[in-house]
Formats: C-alpha cells, structure tokens, sequence
C-alpha cells in the first residue's frame, strides 16, 4: 500500500515528522514490527523547493539537483558539473515567493523519535555511524526504527512493515545520475515484499511518484533512458570520477591541478572534463575533490594516465 504525504499542507509536530507518519510509526511498533525510514543528509546539503509548487531546482546541464551554497558567496551550484547558477528570488515555475532552502541532520531525526518512542529501540544506519561505531547484525535485528541514509545497503533487511521516506526530495538531491532508479527500484522492492510505502515529499504529483504508485515500469524505464541520452549518461557515454583524498587541502590541489592539466592535454574534444577548485567535501577528517571525465570511450585516455593515477596515494577511480 503506497502513501502520499503532501507536506505542503500535512501537519508536522517536528521537521520531516508529520502527524500522519507518526501515527503509522506508533501502529507499527504496536504490533512489534519494524518501520524502515530513509532521510539522506549527505554533509549540510540544501536543497532549493518552492512549498507551493513542488519545484526543485534542477541543473540544466546535468539534470541533477542543484545545492544551495553561501561561501565564498550565496549560489545554487552543480556538485557534478560545477555549473553555477544565482539563487532565485521568486520560483521560476509558478512564480510563487514561497522558495525554501531545506536540509536538516539525521542525528536530529534521531534525537527527536527517540523522545516521541522512547519504549523502541532505534538503530541508525549510515557509513559516517559504521566507521565509527560500528555497526551489528544484532543491533538491526533488535532495533524497532532503523533511520537510514542509504539506498542500497537496506534491501536485505527482512522484517520490514512500513518503509517511509521522511522527504524525497532529500533522496532526489543526491549528485548521482542513477539516484531515481535507485529510489525506484528500493521502494519497489519493499512494497513486492509487503511493505507499506509511505512518502513525504513537496511534489506528490511529480512523474517518478506517479510511476512508482502506478507501477508503471515501461514509462519509468522510457523517461529514464531519454534524460540518460539527452544529457549523455551511461549507457550512451561512459562516465569517470577521478577522487583525490587526503587530510591537506594543499596535497589535494596540488594533485589534481597536475592530473587536470595531464588530461586536458591527452583528451579528445570530445571528451567533456569537469572541475570546480572550491568545491570540497569532507568525510572522516579527510578532503575530497574529484574530476568528472564524460565521452564515448574513456579507456584510451585513462591508460595513458593511469600512472599518474595509482601512484599517488589517495587518488582512486570511480566508473559509474
């Protein structure tokens, strides 16, 4: 059974928590189930939504959502491409006022089921929390809530009563080309399973809720494939990450100006190469830029590199 929560209009006694799903929770622990709930939060990523419309700012380049920045200056900036855009002062679909910056952490998710159940046992799954922590079968298998930030590594739970995405919108906001057919394909799984879906979101009449409650897989597949050949992702063209990782900001970028300018001067036209100087991330205490290669056939390129790549600890390659 899939539904729908309009959070436009739901009442929310907490952020991401209507009133509605908290019922549902309640229900669930009740009868002694377990409620799998999805809030992704990847660092303090924000997210641009208008309340009135549902509309998501989107990079028109790469199609992939846009995240709110303020240093060194307020912008909406690609975290794949780098594109840059001003942030809108009004929405730009329905010209409405009611623009949102939304991002909110996990622990605070936490920290607030917690006090609503105190009586459940809540585990949370995130690889900041198993690298750290670590994380137990025993703890899983024991816990009544289990708060998750990540897609993949949830579908071999078993146990599952109610599945709940606490904003889809913070799913969608992931930098990765494939994260709809992720989302797709997790929240499918669940409901063949017999789970109850239950998603919040700014958008419920957006294509990919529609296609999901009306298992449509030919329209989801058809949509796909189209955004995939328009914007030339995998499988039309080949798509790389070159990651460089370390604890000195001034070891990474002297790493990667040397790798850039390499492949600038070995690559093909038409081989599309991607890379912003400011955009950091940080994970564990280290720093992370990447280089984004795009084209047709990228092996010639990486086997004339590939040296340069692996000798230099904390650089790695990422095929997507």
């Amino acid at each position: 059974m899939f539904t729908i929560i309009d959070l436009n209009y739901a009442k929310c006694s907490l952020p991401f928590l209507s009133n509605e799903l908290l019922e549902k929770i309640s229900e669930t622990i009740v009868k002694r189930k377990k409620c799998l709930l999805f809030f992704n939060r990847r660092g303090s990523a924000r997210t641009l939504i208008c309340r009135d419309c549902g509309y998501q700012a989107i990079c028109e380049r790469c199609d992939l959502a846009m995240i709110v920045h303020t240093s060194p200056s307020h912008r909406l900036l690609c975290h794949h491409c780098s594109a840059e855009s001003p942030i809108p002062h009004g929405c730009p679909q329905c010209h409405g006022s009611n623009l949102n910056s939304i991002g909110f952490g996990i622990q605070k998710i936490e920290e607030n089921l917690a006090k609503l159940f105190p009586e459940a046992q809540i585990a949370r799954i995130d690889s900041d929390k198993k690298r750290s922590e670590g994380m137990h079968f025993q703890e899983i298998s024991e816990a009544q809530i289990l708060l998750s930030t990540e897609l993949g590594n949830t579908l071999s739970i078993e146990g599952i009563e109610l599945v709940a995405f606490l904003l889809l919108e913070s799913e969608i906001a992931v930098p990765e080309y494939d994260i709809e057919e992720k989302i797709y394909i997790n929240i499918v799984y669940n409901a063949r399973k017999g789970s109850d879906i239950c998603i919040q979101t700014f958008a419920p009449k957006s294509d990919l809720i529609r296609n999901i409650t009306e298992g449509n897989y030919r329209d989801f597949l058809v949509h796909t494939l189209a955004e995939r050949k328009a914007f030339s992702y995998p499988p039309y063209k080949e798509l790389v990450h070159i990651w460089v990782r370390d604890k000195s900001k001034e070891r990474i970028k002297d790493i990667i100006y040397k790798l850039k300018n390499k492949l600038e001067t070995l690559k093909t036209s038409d081989i599309e190469l991607y890379f912003d100087k400011e955009l950091f991330t940080k994970r564990n205490n280290e720093y992370g830029q990447k280089i984004v290669l795009k084209g047709s056939n990228l092996s010639p390129l990486l086997t004339e590199i590939e040296k340069e790549i692996f000798r230099n600890r904390g650089v790695s390659l990422e095929r997507k």
